[in-house]
């Protein structure tokens, strides 16, 4: 019996010590499992805002081959030093050794080491020479090339195609075994671009700046609950069919009542919720989250009907001015004039699905914190002197319409709107109506999905 006991004993003790051991094991490797995760996020955080800081990069060098002024060029030259050496730190964080990276982290260093010398040339009121344009021009086009390869190895790793985390937790082995589809190849291309280089860039312009402390565009007395209702209601298409659900309140620089909506039987419009302002009970957003169809309308049909959606709640004088189109959805921006001046602060999104010309989503917090009726100054210059003062590698220039563009911290400036073409490149210049001096530079983007500014 004692000899029984004891191997019973033994046997209780090796269990519970298999137990521990077994539970200590899966801890330790579950805190691996976390350490490893947090440690692939970092890497893949790092590429991300390396793609994010070259195509600004991009960006910035085309704006400099179009800029005319000293003071224009300096502070794109500021920025794009700072998006240079900021790139050059995401790259140091990526788990590749300096043999792999060698070319692109010498051409980042030289486009910041250039653009910090062409700043303090800038400076101090001389503009760039023609070789040194060149030399920009030169930037601009290996930049581009950069770009596209860093924001392929984005689709790569959304595909599941590409693992930066292998390149430390698998080490030498899984190099050699599956290197053609983990990060050291990948920039392994990259630097085949880098070869060449000698030794030595919405939802629309405007869309987003500083609001005013206070709305500006909301007129009226304040409205009631039950008040808030009703206008919910009367501003959703096919209103008929729907029921209020509940009614909440949003507090923040623009108080607004949350009505949210139920579609009724027979309805297929989707849940719809509106926020209506207290003061005034103006549209302040709307959504709606109707899944839609296959697409159905042009895009000038869309437009037009968002147009007439904005007409039908009182926002007028509107005129479009960019747009996106994805996902079976047209995205317009709309901008309020005001004595044939486009003001771009005062602008409102319009979201219409493709499918049946619904109107699934307004922005107009923009148009309620700014629109106001100005009092415009008259132009100094005339349009035919503001156009004299573009760069005159621009080709195929147009426009000279006024628009009234926000100038941080809270003001805001009359320009002449251009557009014109260096190379495929298209942009908009302007060009400040009362001094002629070049208030700002905005590139084009032109895809399938729309019309972008960067």
């Amino acid at each position: 019996m004692d000899r029984k006991r004891l191997w019973i004993l033994s046997l209780a003790a090796g269990v519970l010590i298999a137990g521990a051991l077994g539970y200590w094991g899966y801890q330790q490797y579950t805190v691996r499992q976390r350490l490893e995760t947090a440690l692939s996020n970092k890497y893949y955080r790092a590429l991300y805002d390396l793609t994010d800081n070259v195509q600004n990069m991009e960006v910035l060098l085309s704006k400099s081959l179009v800029a005319g002024t000293p003071e224009a060029q300096s502070t794109i030259f500021m920025e794009l030093w700072q998006r240079a050496m900021a790139a050059q730190a995401n790259l140091n964080q990526l788990p590749v050794t300096d043999a792999v990276t060698g070319r692109t982290a010498k051409f980042l260093t030289q486009v910041g080491d250039y653009a910090h010398s062409l700043l303090q040339r800038t400076a101090g009121g001389e503009p760039a020479t023609d070789q040194q344009w060149e030399t920009l021009n030169r930037l601009y086009r290996q930049s581009a090339d950069l770009n596209l390869a860093l924001h392929d190895m984005e689709r790569r790793i959304a595909d599941g195609r590409l693992y930066l985390n292998e390149l430390v937790r698998e080490g030498g082995r899984t190099l050699s075994r599956q290197g053609p589809r983990l990060a050291n190849a990948n920039f392994q291309e990259i630097e085949k671009h880098m070869e060449t280089f000698p030794t030595l860039i919405y939802d629309g312009p405007f869309s987003e700046h500083l609001e005013k402390a206070t709305p500006r565009g909301l007129t009226g007395k304040n409205i009631s609950t039950e008040e808030a209702r009703r206008r919910a209601l009367a501003m959703v298409e096919g209103r008929g069919g729907y029921a209020v659900e509940r009614v909440g309140e949003v507090r923040g620089k623009i108080p607004s009542y949350v009505v949210e909506l139920r579609p009724q039987s027979g309805n297929k419009g989707g849940k719809v919720t509106v926020a209506i302002t207290r003061q005034g009970g103006h549209l302040n957003w709307m959504t709606c989250d109707r899944r839609v169809g296959n697409p159905a309308l042009s895009i000038d049909r869309a437009r037009q009907k968002a147009l007439d959606y904005l007409n039908s709640l009182g926002f007028k004088n509107m005129v479009p001015v960019y747009y996106e189109h994805q996902n079976g959805l047209a995205i317009f921006n709309f901008a309020a004039t005001q004595e044939r001046v486009i003001l771009y602060p005062d602008q409102v999104k319009v979201t219409v699905a493709m499918d049946n010309g619904q109107i699934l989503g307004v922005e107009a917090s923009n148009y309620l914190m700014n629109h106001t009726s100005r009092e415009l100054p008259r132009p100094r210059i005339s349009v035919e002197e503001a156009r004299q003062k573009l760069n005159p590698r621009l080709k195929e220039v147009k426009g000279g319409r006024l628009a009234l563009i926000p100038e941080p911290p809270d003001r805001e400036k009359l320009t002449y709107e251009f557009q014109g073409l260096l190379d495929k490149d298209l942009f908009l210049i302007y060009i400040d109506a009362l001094d002629g001096s070049e208030a700002r530079v905005l590139r084009v983007v032109r895809n399938p999905e729309g019309v972008l500014t960067l």
